[in-house]
């Protein structure tokens, strides 16, 4: 009998919360003044106030809250078999109903915390360009204005034949990143990044096996890197997954804010990263459309480049395999859920904002 009130108990507390996840579904999508409510007042105010408490701390919180979570999570199915083996009937109903309990709760506290994010449109007001369509010549042009750009920088750093050394720690690359959107909130004051809160990811070289190289931490506000990476990925997933604590949701629109910012600041090392990522996504679109003209384009690279660029499929060999695919699925999936119907190919997109941008670029 105490199961059962219990029972109705956790069913009326899952209803309340569905009901809150519906209402704030609602608000978001009819009520302007509710989106602005909760970015420019909420999502703002809060942000920061989880980045100065996150910073503080040299470790991932995020990350030992994910880790407890898979714990918890691996003693919740394994109770639930038991359970479900002694056909004890009222306590695996309890047992499934506290699970869906808490994945709706995970998913209100997403929504409130970060996930409203993805119901804005921000960057045209916020960086001055406007994006449009675009076809295969207007995609060639901007390939070859990133591969002088990308072969220019290359040069800068002092080697343009062999692979972009590691040459400074996760930590100044963390410090630079900073700077370099201290130095593009200069040009667009929307940029500006207060209580930085950026840390090297607890999982290390398991991320290689999904194909993460960063995320954010909608729950804790702070911005994870995966260091393991080559060193020429790394400042610009830095910069990336701080345009994401900013409140750009959609990927496409991190990767042109993180491209802003990294080539803001006179770094040889920042600008060839930047650079470097663009150009590839922009060489991917254009053979899509016409590949005759992208082996064109990739044939003008300096070696350095092509190095670059083999140096990141070996390592990414090693670690290739069905877990890779199945994380690729999930997360394309969970991107057409929020709105950016291209799913995993939403990175690639920055290519219409990067030909908008170098439109009026002096």
């Amino acid at each position: 009998m105490e199961t059962k009130i219990r029972i109705k108990k956790k069913i009326i507390r899952i209803v309340l919360t569905l009901t809150a996840i519906l209402l704030l579904k609602i608000l978001f999508a009819w009520s302007n003044h509710f989106n602005d409510f909760y970015f420019h007042r909420w999502y703002k105010w809060s942000s920061l106030a989880f980045r100065h408490v996150t910073g503080i701390v040299p470790f991932s919180i995020g990350d030992v809250i994910y880790t407890a979570w898979i714990i918890g999570g691996i003693f919740y199915l394994l109770k639930l078999c038991y359970k479900l083996v002694r056909l004890a009937w009222e306590d695996t109903g309890m047992l499934m109903l506290k699970g869906i309990h808490f994945l709706l709760k995970a998913y209100l506290f997403f929504l409130v915390l970060w996930g409203g994010n993805y119901e804005r449109n921000p960057l045209a007001a916020d960086t001055g360009v406007v994006t449009t369509r675009y076809n295969t010549q207007q995609l060639y042009q901007l390939s070859d204005t990133l591969l002088q750009l990308v072969n220019l920088e290359k040069a800068n750093t002092g080697d343009t034949i062999g692979v972009m050394k590691a040459d400074i720690a996760a930590i100044p690359v963390f410090q630079r990143a900073i700077a370099a959107y201290a130095a593009a909130a200069h040009t667009w004051p929307a940029l500006q990044y207060k209580a930085p809160s950026i840390k090297p990811s607890l999982y290390g070289k398991w991320l290689n096996y999904t194909g993460v190289t960063g995320y954010l931490n909608p729950f804790t506000g702070e911005a994870q890197v995966n260091t393991t990476v080559p060193a020429v990925l790394q400042p610009f997933i830095t910069c990336h997954e701080i345009a994401h604590q900013l409140g750009y949701a959609p990927e496409e629109d991190a990767n042109f804010v993180g491209y802003l910012a990294a080539t803001s600041i006179p770094d040889s090392h920042f600008r060839y990263a930047a650079h470097f990522d663009m150009f590839m996504y922009s060489v991917r679109q254009l053979a899509y459309h016409d590949t005759t003209l992208a082996k064109n384009i990739w044939s003008r690279t300096v070696p350095g480049v092509k190095a670059d660029h083999k140096a990141i499929i070996r390592f990414y060999e090693t670690y290739t395999g069905k877990t890779d695919e199945f994380f690729t699925a999930a997360y394309d999936r969970y991107l057409k859920a929020n709105k950016q119907d291209k799913g995993i190919r939403s990175y690639s997109e920055v290519t219409g904002w990067l030909i908008a941008y170098f439109k009026i670029k002096p």
